[in-house]
Protein backbone atom coordinates (compact mmCIF):
# COMPACT_ATOMS: atom_id res chain seq x y z
CA UNK A 1 0.00 0.00 0.00
CA UNK A 2 1.56 3.31 -1.06
CA UNK A 3 2.47 5.83 1.55
CA UNK A 4 0.49 9.08 1.10
CA UNK A 5 2.69 12.28 0.73
CA UNK A 6 1.22 13.76 4.02
CA UNK A 7 2.30 10.82 6.03
CA UNK A 8 5.60 10.96 4.56
CA UNK A 9 6.05 14.06 5.74
CA UNK A 10 4.98 13.93 9.10
CA UNK A 11 7.52 10.80 9.86
CA UNK A 12 9.95 13.36 8.15
CA UNK A 13 8.92 16.05 10.70
CA UNK A 14 9.27 13.11 13.42
CA UNK A 15 12.33 12.04 12.61
CA UNK A 16 13.54 15.05 12.91
CA UNK A 17 12.16 15.62 16.03
CA UNK A 18 13.78 12.64 17.40
CA UNK A 19 17.23 13.56 16.34
CA UNK A 20 16.86 17.12 17.51
CA UNK A 21 16.01 15.16 21.13
CA UNK A 22 18.89 12.70 20.59
CA UNK A 23 21.49 15.73 20.04
CA UNK A 24 20.05 17.90 22.27
CA UNK A 25 22.51 17.03 25.53
CA UNK A 26 25.47 17.84 23.43
CA UNK A 27 24.31 20.17 20.83
CA UNK A 28 23.06 23.41 23.41
CA UNK A 29 25.71 22.74 25.64
CA UNK A 30 28.32 23.53 22.55
CA UNK A 31 26.77 25.92 21.36
CA UNK A 32 26.75 27.96 24.64
CA UNK A 33 30.10 27.31 25.39
CA UNK A 34 31.52 28.70 22.11
CA UNK A 35 28.48 31.88 22.84
CA UNK A 36 29.85 32.77 25.77
CA UNK A 37 33.41 31.96 25.88
CA UNK A 38 35.88 34.83 26.18
CA UNK A 39 39.66 35.35 26.53
CA UNK A 40 39.96 34.59 29.89
CA UNK A 41 38.38 31.47 30.24
CA UNK A 42 39.58 29.86 26.75
CA UNK A 43 43.55 31.23 27.68
CA UNK A 44 43.10 29.06 31.71
CA UNK A 45 41.82 26.05 29.71
CA UNK A 46 44.47 26.00 26.83
CA UNK A 47 47.10 26.46 29.52
CA UNK A 48 46.03 23.39 30.86
CA UNK A 49 46.15 22.00 27.95
CA UNK A 50 49.83 23.09 27.40
CA UNK A 51 50.84 21.68 30.53
CA UNK A 52 51.41 25.05 32.01
CA UNK A 53 49.88 24.05 35.24
CA UNK A 54 52.13 21.04 35.63
CA UNK A 55 54.86 23.37 36.41
CA UNK A 56 53.17 26.09 38.22
CA UNK A 57 50.93 24.39 40.33
CA UNK A 58 46.80 24.67 39.74
CA UNK A 59 46.06 27.95 37.94
CA UNK A 60 49.29 28.52 39.04
CA UNK A 61 49.17 28.86 42.70
CA UNK A 62 52.10 26.98 43.48
CA UNK A 63 55.50 25.83 41.24
CA UNK A 64 57.09 22.72 41.63
CA UNK A 65 60.62 22.21 43.61
CA UNK A 66 63.58 23.60 41.20
CA UNK A 67 66.97 23.53 43.35
CA UNK A 68 68.37 25.75 40.18
CA UNK A 69 66.30 28.89 41.64
CA UNK A 70 67.33 31.44 44.64
CA UNK A 71 63.46 30.11 45.83
CA UNK A 72 63.91 26.80 45.03
CA UNK A 73 60.78 26.79 43.16
CA UNK A 74 59.41 27.16 39.27
CA UNK A 75 57.52 30.48 40.07
CA UNK A 76 54.05 30.98 40.78
CA UNK A 77 51.86 32.79 39.05
CA UNK A 78 50.29 34.76 41.86
CA UNK A 79 51.52 35.98 45.14
CA UNK A 80 53.86 38.77 43.15
CA UNK A 81 56.35 36.54 41.76
CA UNK A 82 55.51 37.39 38.43
CA UNK A 83 57.02 40.73 38.82
CA UNK A 84 60.95 39.40 39.20
CA UNK A 85 59.60 37.81 35.18
CA UNK A 86 57.60 40.32 33.23
CA UNK A 87 56.63 43.80 33.60
CA UNK A 88 53.93 44.14 30.74
CA UNK A 89 51.78 42.51 27.97
CA UNK A 90 55.04 42.42 25.31
CA UNK A 91 57.37 40.73 27.78
CA UNK A 92 54.24 37.85 28.78
CA UNK A 93 54.13 37.18 24.64
CA UNK A 94 57.79 36.54 25.09
CA UNK A 95 57.98 34.13 27.64
CA UNK A 96 55.48 32.40 26.31
CA UNK A 97 56.61 32.32 22.61
CA UNK A 98 60.41 32.26 23.34
CA UNK A 99 60.68 30.71 26.95
CA UNK A 100 62.27 33.54 28.31
CA UNK A 101 61.77 37.46 27.87
CA UNK A 102 64.85 39.93 26.67
CA UNK A 103 67.23 41.62 28.47
CA UNK A 104 67.44 39.12 31.72
CA UNK A 105 63.47 38.00 31.68
CA UNK A 106 62.56 41.91 31.74
CA UNK A 107 63.92 42.81 35.27
CA UNK A 108 67.32 43.67 35.40
CA UNK A 109 68.77 42.89 38.67
CA UNK A 110 66.72 39.66 39.30
CA UNK A 111 68.87 36.81 39.90
CA UNK A 112 67.03 33.79 38.30
CA UNK A 113 69.77 31.38 39.24
CA UNK A 114 70.26 28.63 36.79
CA UNK A 115 66.79 26.52 36.24
CA UNK A 116 66.80 22.99 36.03
CA UNK A 117 63.52 23.39 35.01
CA UNK A 118 63.91 25.34 32.13
CA UNK A 119 60.06 27.27 30.86
CA UNK A 120 60.02 25.88 26.83
CA UNK A 121 58.84 28.00 23.69
CA UNK A 122 55.33 27.46 23.11
CA UNK A 123 55.82 29.45 19.27
CA UNK A 124 55.44 26.39 17.00
CA UNK A 125 52.32 25.07 18.71
CA UNK A 126 50.24 27.94 19.32
CA UNK A 127 47.77 28.97 16.80
CA UNK A 128 44.76 31.50 16.41
CA UNK A 129 44.12 33.61 19.26
CA UNK A 130 46.05 31.51 21.80
CA UNK A 131 48.46 33.73 22.42
CA UNK A 132 46.01 36.60 23.15
CA UNK A 133 44.27 34.23 25.08
CA UNK A 134 47.32 32.44 27.22
CA UNK A 135 48.19 36.96 27.87
CA UNK A 136 44.55 37.33 28.99
CA UNK A 137 44.40 34.29 31.51
CA UNK A 138 47.71 34.85 32.91
CA UNK A 139 46.90 38.41 33.69
CA UNK A 140 43.67 37.46 35.83
CA UNK A 141 45.81 34.31 37.58
CA UNK A 142 48.51 36.27 38.05
CA UNK A 143 46.61 39.21 39.50
CA UNK A 144 48.01 42.00 37.39
CA UNK A 145 44.82 42.36 36.15
CA UNK A 146 42.98 43.96 38.71
CA UNK A 147 40.23 47.03 38.71
CA UNK A 148 41.94 50.40 39.87
CA UNK A 149 42.87 50.51 43.45
CA UNK A 150 40.50 51.88 45.79
CA UNK A 151 37.63 52.01 42.89
CA UNK A 152 34.25 50.60 44.16
CA UNK A 153 34.47 47.38 41.49
CA UNK A 154 37.68 46.76 43.54
CA UNK A 155 35.94 46.70 46.44
CA UNK A 156 33.77 43.93 44.49
CA UNK A 157 37.13 41.92 43.76
CA UNK A 158 37.55 41.60 47.42
CA UNK A 159 34.25 40.87 48.44
CA UNK A 160 34.28 38.07 45.57
CA UNK A 161 37.50 36.93 47.06
CA UNK A 162 36.21 37.12 50.72
CA UNK A 163 32.77 34.77 49.60
CA UNK A 164 35.69 32.04 47.21
CA UNK A 165 32.82 33.18 44.43
CA UNK A 166 35.51 32.42 41.85
CA UNK A 167 35.59 28.48 42.94
CA UNK A 168 32.36 27.90 41.41
CA UNK A 169 32.09 31.09 38.64
CA UNK A 170 35.68 30.45 37.55
CA UNK A 171 39.43 32.51 37.66
CA UNK A 172 37.84 36.32 38.03
CA UNK A 173 34.53 35.26 37.13
CA UNK A 174 35.43 34.36 33.88
CA UNK A 175 33.06 31.12 33.99
CA UNK A 176 32.86 27.51 32.22
CA UNK A 177 33.33 25.54 35.42
CA UNK A 178 31.26 22.32 34.75
CA UNK A 179 27.65 21.57 35.74
CA UNK A 180 26.40 18.56 35.24
CA UNK A 181 22.34 18.68 34.83
CA UNK A 182 22.33 22.35 34.00
CA UNK A 183 21.01 23.86 30.60
CA UNK A 184 24.51 24.85 29.06
CA UNK A 185 26.74 21.93 31.08
CA UNK A 186 28.88 24.97 32.64
CA UNK A 187 28.49 27.76 35.75
CA UNK A 188 28.14 31.26 33.68
CA UNK A 189 30.61 33.91 34.20
CA UNK A 190 30.11 37.21 35.02
CA UNK A 191 29.83 38.69 31.80
CA UNK A 192 29.42 37.51 28.35
CA UNK A 193 26.21 36.32 26.51
CA UNK A 194 25.36 34.07 29.52
CA UNK A 195 25.35 36.44 32.22
CA UNK A 196 23.05 39.03 29.92
CA UNK A 197 20.85 36.10 29.70
CA UNK A 198 20.52 35.13 33.32
CA UNK A 199 20.57 38.79 34.77
CA UNK A 200 18.41 41.34 33.26
CA UNK A 201 19.06 43.92 35.79
CA UNK A 202 20.36 45.25 38.75
CA UNK A 203 17.29 43.97 40.36
CA UNK A 204 17.41 40.09 39.40
CA UNK A 205 21.15 40.41 40.37
CA UNK A 206 20.80 40.86 43.76
CA UNK A 207 18.03 38.33 43.75
CA UNK A 208 20.16 35.78 42.14
CA UNK A 209 23.11 36.60 45.46
CA UNK A 210 20.54 37.15 48.04
CA UNK A 211 18.00 34.22 46.97
CA UNK A 212 20.14 31.90 45.00
CA UNK A 213 17.57 32.50 41.74
CA UNK A 214 15.23 34.73 40.24
CA UNK A 215 11.25 34.43 39.72
CA UNK A 216 11.99 34.90 35.99
CA UNK A 217 13.19 31.61 36.03
CA UNK A 218 12.09 29.67 39.02
CA UNK A 219 8.58 30.14 37.43
CA UNK A 220 9.47 28.91 33.94
CA UNK A 221 8.58 25.41 33.28
CA UNK A 222 11.69 24.59 31.03
CA UNK A 223 14.19 26.54 33.02
CA UNK A 224 12.85 25.22 36.30
CA UNK A 225 13.27 21.90 35.40
CA UNK A 226 17.20 22.19 34.81
CA UNK A 227 17.71 24.31 37.64
CA UNK A 228 15.74 21.59 39.83
CA UNK A 229 18.37 19.15 38.24
CA UNK A 230 21.63 20.91 38.00
CA UNK A 231 24.17 19.54 40.11
CA UNK A 232 25.89 22.96 41.12
CA UNK A 233 22.76 25.59 42.73
CA UNK A 234 23.76 28.73 43.47
CA UNK A 235 23.54 29.09 47.38
CA UNK A 236 21.21 31.91 49.07
CA UNK A 237 23.47 34.66 50.79
CA UNK A 238 20.96 36.60 52.95
CA UNK A 239 23.99 37.88 55.39
CA UNK A 240 25.31 39.93 52.17
CA UNK A 241 25.11 44.07 53.16
CA UNK A 242 23.73 46.47 50.76
CA UNK A 243 27.35 47.83 50.45
CA UNK A 244 28.76 44.16 49.67
CA UNK A 245 25.90 43.97 46.47
CA UNK A 246 26.89 47.47 45.33
CA UNK A 247 30.52 46.51 45.05
CA UNK A 248 30.09 43.04 43.76
CA UNK A 249 27.65 45.16 41.27
CA UNK A 250 30.34 47.18 40.15
CA UNK A 251 33.00 44.54 39.74
CA UNK A 252 30.48 42.63 37.54
CA UNK A 253 30.36 46.05 35.50
CA UNK A 254 34.04 46.71 34.94
CA UNK A 255 34.21 43.02 34.40
CA UNK A 256 31.96 43.41 31.12
CA UNK A 257 33.53 46.77 30.27
CA UNK A 258 37.44 45.19 30.02
CA UNK A 259 36.08 41.52 28.83
CA UNK A 260 37.19 40.30 31.91
CA UNK A 261 40.31 42.77 32.72
CA UNK A 262 41.26 41.46 29.18
CA UNK A 263 40.65 44.77 27.45
CA UNK A 264 42.27 47.41 29.64
CA UNK A 265 42.84 47.17 33.87
CA UNK A 266 43.17 50.89 34.67
CA UNK A 267 46.66 50.51 34.37
CA UNK A 268 49.33 50.30 30.67
CA UNK A 269 51.09 46.88 30.72
CA UNK A 270 52.68 47.40 27.55
CA UNK A 271 53.96 51.10 28.40
CA UNK A 272 57.55 50.99 28.64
Amino acid sequence: MAISRRTKWLLGIGALLVLAAATLPWTVPAYWSVRSSNPVRRGVQRAGELGCFSCHGPYGTEGIPDPGTPDHDVPSWDGGVWMMYVENDREIRDFILNGSSPEDHGSAGHDHGTPEIEMPAYENVLSGTDLEDLVAGFKVLSRMSLPPADSTARRGYDVAQKWRCFSCHGPAGSGGLSNPGSFTGFIPGWYGAGFDDLVRDRQEFDDWILEGSIPRLADHPIASFFIRRQRVSMPAYRDFSPNELEDLWAYARWLGETGGGSQGTGRSWDSP
